[in-house]
């Protein structure tokens, strides 16, 4: 009995290894796919369901290495890329850190990108069917 038991438990441990493998390869896919310039809204909101946070922030930090603007449904190029991190405001007497601010082309980029990313679940791909996934909205 304990046999069977360990072969049933060896098959689902397989079985949980092969959809994290391919589900890790399609998150890899869609990541590589929201580098493009331009991207529909529609197509970008049905692919957010099948990538999380993690995956979201390499988008931003490839876009940004490709001069692009890190929002995916930006397609500005960003010419000039502050090189500082930090910034005073002399209206709040604050200093404030830009160094994903920067990513972006504007403030409403950034904010957009930020509520995107508010939405998405943080919970390993994998185990996806057990949660409910939200409908994603965009920041207008």
């Amino acid at each position: 009995m304990s046999t069977k038991l360990n072969q049933l438990s060896k098959e689902k441990l397989l079985e949980t290894i092969r959809i994290k493998k391919q589900c890790n390869a399609r998150a890899q896919l869609i990541v590589e796919s929201l580098l493009e310039r331009y991207i529909s809204e529609d197509e970008f909101l049905r692919k957010l369901a099948e990538i999380n946070q993690c995956h979201y922030d390499d988008v931003v930090d490839e876009r940004h290495i490709l001069h692009l603007c890190s929002y995916p449904l930006c397609g500005k190029f960003i010419e000039k890329i502050p090189t500082q991190n930090y910034q005073i405001s002399t209206l709040t007497n604050k200093v404030y850190d830009i160094t994903v601010r920067k990513k972006f082309c504007s403030s409403q980029c950034f904010k957009s990108s930020e509520y995107i990313k508010s939405q998405m679940l943080t919970s390993p791909l994998w185990l996806r069917h057990q949660e409910v996934v939200p409908v994603f909205k965009v920041l207008k």
